[in-house]
């Protein structure tokens, strides 16, 4: 409708799925890499969530895309009724030859041609979008398929994507298995001011034939206060803007024709009026006495960047009730025992004999409770605050995977046993409905 008058190509603020558009803010950025590190690692579930709208299908249909020499790959989005649908359509996207129809036939065949791609190499990674919609049958018969595997390796990384409740759905008492299978976990978040004004600047210059609309810095700033930085929500202010700016003939878009949108988008449902031509002129003509009293456009927000983290540390030992004193870890870098108060003597004391070596001695830790692993520290800060603010010894440790990047992980406990961090897991999924994981002790 208005794609010569502003000398469009496209539309920059259509919703379909398009990788031309992809826009990685910090959120989607350590999204992507999360699911490198998964892929890469091949261990358990991995579960992307986020609010709808803020864009996991789309990162993730562009990650798919983007391992297409690397790994066989399936997205798969609802419907998804049935478990027989789930692997029919499995094993269609991955061009499993179709031998028999019941659910045994089709995993068999499955489990072949996964036997077949590990001998050449080559990695399978599927993707289920719309997790918290799925039947409990067909979750289960995911987790069915994420037991194929051979002696030493997964035959099969399985990323689960989902809105904030699918967290609480794998720690209910019937998912229970598959939640204890989770080995990576994000939850992207939406974008921040400066992110919202970049990316509608870039989704209007792909779309653009020549120099992109103008989005006034007021209206970029009422859209993202509408938006609260979720990207559908976003394109459907400024695909409205686009058409207010139109009628109202303006080359640019004026925060007075962002605020007569904004207030239609936000009005009820049952209220709500079409932005008709006569509320374009008046918005234009707000606009054009808005515009003799401002003179300067105010700038975007900076990026603020954060110090340098601190070495790997120890941390006490308890997660879920923090003690009144944290030990101080000793020259080893193991916490130090507090002294065991002396029984008061008795009337005629039997002789004390010493006390062996192994007494004085403590526990060594083995393993760790990490609630999260990011990329930007900013991100594990915030983590680690909330959980703080909880009463959690939460602390940041860097770690150096294999390619060289540093991750920013947060753990809230060290145990002497795989045992102990495991239980000490599952209470804290049962009372916070947050994914944890046991890691090794100073280990990524």
């Amino acid at each position: 409708m208005y794609s010569r008058f502003f000398g469009l190509k496209d539309d920059p603020f259509k919703l379909a799925f398009d990788p031309a558009y992809l826009f990685l803010g910090r959120h989607h950025e350590e999204a992507t890499a999360h699911l490198r590190y998964a892929v890469t690692e091949g261990e358990g579930f991995t579960v992307i969530t986020g609010e709808r709208g803020v864009g996991k299908s789309t990162l993730c249909r562009a990650f798919v895309d983007s391992m297409a020499a690397q790994a066989s790959t399936a997205f798969l989005s609802s419907p998804l009724p049935t478990a027989k649908d789930l692997l029919q359509r499995m094993n269609l996207q991955l061009g499993v030859p179709a031998e028999g129809q019941s659910a045994k036939d089709l995993i068999d065949a499955l489990n072949e041609y996964l036997m077949q791609q590990r001998i050449a190499g080559r990695k399978v990674a599927v993707f289920i979008d719309d997790v918290q919609t799925l039947a409990p049958e067909v979750l289960e018969q995911v987790r069915l398929i994420s037991n194929l595997e051979t002696t030493r390796d997964k035959l099969i990384q399985i990323v689960l994507i989902g809105e904030p409740e699918l967290m609480k759905m794998l720690d209910s008492r019937e998912l229970r298995q598959m939640g204890q299978r989770v080995s990576v976990c994000y939850e992207i978040g939406p974008l921040a001011a400066e992110e919202t004004a970049a990316y509608i600047q870039h989704r209007l210059s792909v779309a653009s034939a020549g120099p992109p609309v103008r989005f006034d810095p007021g209206a970029v700033r009422q859209i993202f206060r509408h938006s609260r930085g979720n990207p559908r929500r976003v394109n459907i202010a400024c695909s409205a803007a686009l058409a207010g700016a139109f009628k109202a003939r303006q080359k640019e878009v004026s925060a007075a024709i962002v605020q007569a949108v904004v207030e239609d988008l936000e009005r009820p449902e049952a209220g709500r009026k079409p932005f008709t031509a006569a509320r374009s002129k008046r918005a234009w003509a707000l606009a054009a006495a808005v515009g003799l009293v401002l003179a300067a456009a105010a700038g975007f927000f900076v990026l603020q960047t954060t110090d340098e983290r601190p070495p790997l540390q120890t941390e006490a030992a308890s997660a879920l009730t923090p003690p009144a004193a944290a030990p101080q870890p000793d020259a080893a870098g193991l916490p130090e025992l507090e002294p065991v108060p002396e029984p008061p003597p008795a009337a005629a004391p039997p002789e004390q004999k010493p006390s062996t070596p192994e007494a004085s001695i403590p526990s060594r830790m083995t393993h760790s409770v990490q609630v999260g692993a990011f990329l930007y520290p900013e991100n594990a800060e915030h983590t680690a605050a909330q959980l703080t603010s909880k009463g959690y010894s939460a602390k940041i440790f860097q770690m150096t995977d294999s390619k060289g990047r540093t991750w920013y992980t947060v753990r809230i406990g060290d145990y002497p046993s795989r045992q102990a961090a495991q239980a000490q897991v599952d209470e804290f999924s049962r009372r916070e409905h947050m994914i944890s994981v046991v890691r090794p002790y100073g280990g990524f």
